[in-house]
């Protein structure tokens, strides 16, 4: 992924210089190659930054540089939106952290980093027509050093620590990725996509999390503060007794057993959703667990 930013030391720069130009068939200078646009990405209308298709082409002086990618995504921000160029800066300096850019599979809990925003949309794959599928996390706009972001996961992806007011942390990040993966299987087992109405997105999040794993203890509305996640936890308890589709939902063991899943991956979703934090592995333990060795054997096999 190429990014560009905007500032005022950079103005001079001819890639830099044309972001106000990203249309289809302009063509950029970059340090290495050069970028013909193609066409606008469209997300799933979460995203800020404007992300666009584009074709590398070699320049003329680029006997010295290796040979590129035939594809390549340009992301710009907008100089007048603050939130999307501060997310552009944390990404910049996301790409500058040891092994991010160039290892297979990037460990940020060595770096005391965690990526906040783990969701379905921001899994990037590649040669899906062929045998040899390649998958990127992308727009790393909020990863951030573990602790220092409140309520910064998406709802379904969203750890249950993280609902009762913990920062985000390793272990918040091996839950999300766990639940993406189950949400991937049964849209909607996990978050709020079912949910009435919009502010019930997160007591009705906290009600299937406790449905899927009943030993999860939810704090009563006098052990905590704030008065939205005290009106949050009594909403939650509630709707877990009286609404039809929650109760429907079984215990994780039961409920998986409903699904078209391999046992591999259902002992691999189990070993990661655990619900008391302390007790999760690390991801790095994930990493070298019997349960995703006997997961990539099966999917290799």
């Amino acid at each position: 992924m190429y990014l560009i930013r905007p500032a005022s030391s950079t103005i001079n720069n001819p890639l830099i210089r044309t972001i106000s130009s990203l249309v289809p068939g302009n063509i950029l200078q970059g340090a290495q190659w050069n970028y013909r646009i193609l066409n606008l990405v469209k997300g799933d209308s979460t995203h800020i930054s404007t992300v666009f298709k584009a074709e590398v082409i070699p320049r003329d002086d680029s006997r010295n540089v290796p040979e590129g990618p035939q594809w390549a995504f340009i992301k710009g921000a907008s100089p007048d939106d603050k939130i999307a160029m501060k997310n552009m800066d944390r990404e910049i300096r996301t790409y500058s952290l040891p092994g991010v850019a160039s290892s297979h599979c990037v460990i940020l809990e060595d770096s005391k980093y965690v990526n906040t925003d783990y969701k379905s949309a921001n899994i990037l794959l590649s040669g899906t027509g062929s045998d040899s599928i390649t998958a990127k996390v992308g727009d790393l706009g909020l990863v951030v050093p573990a602790g220092e972001l409140l309520n910064a996961q998406p709802y379904a992806m969203r750890a249950p620590e993280v609902f009762l007011g913990e920062a985000c942390a390793g272990p918040s990040q091996v839950w999300a990725v766990a639940a993406m993966l189950l949400c991937w299987i049964k849209t909607g087992v996990l978050g709020m996509w079912d949910s009435p109405h919009p502010l019930l997105n997160m007591p009705w999040s906290m009600a299937k999390i406790k449905r899927l794993f009943p030993n999860w203890k939810i704090p009563t509305p006098d052990e905590v503060n704030g008065h939205f996640l005290k009106a949050s936890l009594n909403i939650a308890v509630n709707l877990g007794k009286c609404v039809p589709e929650l109760q429907a939902i079984l215990p994780f063991d039961k409920e998986t057993k409903t699904m078209e899943m391999p046992n591999q991956l259902r002992d691999l979703l189990r070993f990661m959703l655990v619900h008391d934090p302390g007790k999760r592995p690390s991801a790095s333990s994930v990493l070298a667990s019997r349960e995703l060795r006997a997961f990539e054997n099966l999917m290799g096999a």
